[in-house]
């Protein structure tokens, strides 16, 4: 399954699942850590007369911009869309409303693609974990977690 009609899909109410891995998202793959291999889990269902909602789940492997070390990014994300007869409605609606994404109705709608769309725009934009478990990685700690050496020499002036 890659191409739906989605005013039919729509109307009739159909649902699909299926996983994608690695090898069908080539864009998701490129900015994960290479190497690691990853699966996509996704639920559609169309609703009548125009909606559609998407569900993904996943897990990457990225690399922690604070250690450099490799870290787990888990992906559950769900997702509304609208489908409407052309571009400008779809910019005029997508102005309008904020919950529901709108896209154009098409008889072969590339479902594969919007897949690979919506894992790419849920990834984080800075992955970092929440403890690094590289020792060097202190160095990047906020300011307000490291240890102030003049708070040291504070409590040993106050001591003598």
């Amino acid at each position: 399954m890659k191409h739906i009609d989605t005013a039919r899909f729509c109307k009739d109410g159909t649902s699909l699942l299926g996983t994608f891995t690695e090898v069908d998202l080539a864009r998701l793959a490129a900015e994960v850590l290479p190497n690691t291999g990853f699966s996509v889990a996704w639920t559609v269902t169309g609703e009548s007369p125009d909606l559609m909602d998407l569900t993904l789940k996943g897990m990457v492997q990225m690399k922690c911009q604070r250690c450099l070390g490799a870290m787990a990014e888990l992906i559950d994300a769900s997702y509304r869309f609208q489908f409407v007869k052309d571009e400008a409605t779809a910019q005029a609606q997508d102005e309008a409303q904020d919950e529901v994404d709108t896209l154009v109705h098409s008889r072969e709608f590339d479902m594969q693609e919007l897949i690979e769309d919506e894992m790419l725009m849920a990834l984080p934009f800075v992955s970092l974990h929440e403890t690094c478990p590289e020792a060097g990685a202190t160095a990047f700690l906020p300011i307000e977690a490291k240890t102030n050496p003049f708070l040291i020499l504070k409590n040993f002036k106050n001591m003598a």
